[in-house]
C-alpha cells in the first residue's frame, strides 16, 4: 500500500474516526516537503511524487469563513460580558484587524501618537516577526481600558481565562442572539469584511492585516 492509499484509509488516533480530507492534504504537504528537502540534500535521486497522478491526491474543503455583519457587532456592544476585558479585546481587534497573539502581548508602549494626535501601534507581529505601524481609528480607541498607572510595559488587555475565552466569547456571543460559531478569530474576519464593505481597497486591507500575500487576505 502506497501513502497515499494509506493516508485515505488511516483512522485518527484521538478518536478513531478517519481523518478528513483537509488533514490528509496537510500530511501529504509536510511529506513533500520532507521528501524536496531530501533532494535538495542530494539523499535521493528523483522526486516520488511525480508518479502520483493529481486526480488521486485529496482535494480538501475550504473552511468556511466566518464573520459578524456590523449589525451584530453593534449587539455585542450593546450586550455586557461578565469577563469586559474579553469583551473589549475582542472589539478592539473588530476595530484593528489584530490577531489574538497581539492583542495579549499588546503593551501600553506600543501605543503611540503622531504629531497630528492619530493614534498607531507599533509592535512585531507574534506570528509572522514583521514589524508593523497599525493605525488605531477612534471606535476602536472606545475599547481600550483605562490606563491608570499602568506603565509602558503593562499588557493593555490582561487576560486571565485561558483556553476558556473562545468558551466565553460564544456565550456572550450566544447572549446577544447571535448563532454563529463565534472564536476570537472571527474578529479578525470581521474587521477585513467591515473595511471592504466600506469599499476600502483589498491592497489596504491586506496591509492592514498584516499579510505577505494579498490572496491571503
Amino acid at each position: 500500500m502506497g501513502f497515499i492509499e494509506y493516508i485515505k484509509t488511516a483512522k485518527s488516533m484521538l478518536n478513531g474516526n478517519p481523518l478528513n480530507e483537509n488533514t490528509q492534504r496537510q500530511y501529504i504537504k509536510r511529506l513533500a516537503s520532507v521528501i524536496n528537502s531530501a533532494i535538495a540534500d542530494e539523499m535521493i535521486p528523483s522526486n516520488p511524487f511525480m508518479q502520483i497522478k493529481p486526480e488521486d491526491i485529496p482535494k480538501g474543503h475550504s473552511a468556511e469563513v466566518c464573520y459578524l455583519t456590523l449589525d451584530e457587532v453593534r449587539s455585542l456592544i450593546e450586550t455586557p460580558c461578565y469577563y469586559s476585558n474579553i469583551k473589549n479585546g475582542f472589539l478592539f481587534s473588530c476595530f484593528t484587524g489584530l490577531r489574538f497573539s497581539d492583542v495579549e502581548a499588546l503593551t501600553w508602549g506600543k501605543l503611540q501618537k503622531d504629531s497630528e494626535g492619530n493614534t498607531f501601534i507599533n509592535f512585531t507581529q507574534k506570528k509572522t516577526q514583521k514589524w508593523e505601524n497599525l493605525p488605531v481609528s477612534r471606535e476602536a480607541m472606545k475599547f481600550l481600558p483605562e490606563r491608570g498607572l499602568a506603565s509602558g510595559d503593562d499588557l493593555v488587555f490582561k487576560f486571565q481565562s485561558g483556553g476558556y475565552i473562545n468558551s466565553i466569547i460564544k456565550t456572550w456571543a450566544k447572549s446577544a442572539g447571535i448563532n454563529k460559531k463565534v472564536t476570537f478569530h472571527v474578529a479578525r474576519h470581521t474587521n477585513a469584511t467591515l473595511l471592504l464593505s466600506l469599499e476600502v481597497p483589498i491592497e489596504t486591507v491586506s496591509k492592514i492585516l498584516g499579510h505577505s500575500d494579498i490572496k491571503t487576505t
